[in-house]
């Protein structure tokens, strides 16, 4: 009897273990995946990483800019000239149907979609060359470059681009000197490419070479496809090709979104020590959105192979631009936690970069010079 009774103990006693071994195991099967099969992960501070990018995934301001423009084309863009008014019509409605997707793999289009037409405008490559830029030179507007001389080095670079009305030195100058007087490319957002449409869409500050620039530029509204237009059809040189004004693709926008507010959201909650999901009430949600140089870092990414970053930053007594008084940020950004992002870029971790680890795309040496 003892003997029955020891067996009897023995298994239930490995019964039991095996139960325990079953519950340790699909805790951690909850704990390590969500829907999807997204792994989630926890950041330096704890916070859980699948739940920051949920939180990302929401753009409210992206949301509101997209009904505005839908009422516009139901009103077939009313403040557009007649003479632009096809055009312009056709571009939002291209644009409005575009938003719904989310695809991170749009980094690995991004030579077919930005750089063949700027081949195509200087006279280069075939349509279906593939290369890439050797290097690239994203020229922020810091005033931290007046205290520096990478001018040389910036113009060393097959493509320089520089950002929203930023100029360009003339050659010989000191200014020059501090920035570089090559422009193979003008990112604007369409705010300021509104501002200037109508004085060479902000083409005169980046050299005034023989041809115009091309323009890489991002939507704001909807109703920037009549300046769009307007700066699509003219053009400073006498060849029949104007130079292009590129529109985002819409797909880039929402990856470089969700990018800026993660970081964003992670710092929040890190610094503050409160949930990441009370971020909305300290930041005016429907206004906040990423910097023009976040996107055109990511831009480069995915055309150069390899990419220089001047311009970037702040520091004491400095001013916000170089080439204007203002000297105080933009609330509508977070430039802290875009500079953890750039961090993280320059670091070369893929792997530690939300939603572009997903893309499937090998990113570029990044460097940034102060």
């Amino acid at each position: 009897m003892k003997r029955r009774g020891s067996h009897t103990a023995c298994s239930l006693l490995l019964i039991m273990a095996a139960l325990i071994l079953l519950v340790a195991f699909r805790c951690s099967l909850h704990h390590h995946s969500v829907p999807g099969g997204r792994q989630s992960r926890a950041d330096g501070a704890g916070h859980d990483d699948a739940a920051l990018m949920e939180l990302a995934a929401i753009d409210t301001a992206a949301t509101s800019v997209l009904e505005a423009a839908k009422k516009m084309l139901e009103g077939n863009l009313a403040r557009a000239p007649e003479e632009h008014r096809e055009v312009a019509v056709r571009g939002l409605r291209q644009w409005i149907g575009q938003q719904q997707r989310f695809d991170p793999g749009v980094m690995s289009e991004l030579v077919s979609l930005v750089k063949r037409p700027i081949d195509r405008y200087y006279g280069r490559d075939g349509e279906h060359d593939d290369r890439k830029y050797a290097s690239c030179a994203v020229v922020g507007n810091s005033g931290i470059l007046l205290a520096s001389e990478h001018g040389g080095l910036i113009d060393s670079h097959e493509l320089v681009v520089r950002l929203n009305n930023a100029p360009a030195g003339k050659e010989g100058t000191a200014l020059a000197r501090r920035v570089g007087a090559r422009t193979g490319l003008a990112f604007l957002n369409s705010n300021v490419l509104s501002r200037c449409a109508g004085a060479g869409c902000c083409r005169e500050r980046y050299g005034g070479g023989a041809m115009a620039v091309p323009v890489l530029t991002y939507m704001c509204s909807g109703a920037h496809f009549v300046e769009h237009t307007a700066c699509s059809s003219s053009s400073s040189n006498a060849s029949s090709l104007s130079a292009p004004v590129i529109v985002t693709d819409p797909r880039l926008d929402a990856l470089c979104a969700r990018v800026a507010k993660y970081y964003s959201l992670r710092r929040f909650a890190r610094e503050k020590g409160r949930p990441a999901e009370e971020w909305a009430a300290v930041h005016e949600e429907g206004m906040f959105h990423y910097s023009s140089g976040l996107q055109a870092v990511v831009a480069a990414a995915g055309v150069c192979e390899r990419v220089s970053v001047f311009g970037f930053g702040k520091a004491a007594g400095v001013r916000h631009h170089y080439h204007t008084l203002q000297k105080g940020e933009l609330d509508l950004h977070d430039y802290e936690a875009e500079y953890e992002f750039y961090r993280d870029l320059q670091e070369a971790r893929p792997e530690g970069i939300p939603f572009l680890r997903d893309s499937g795309f090998t990113l570029p040496p990044v460097v940034f010079y102060r």
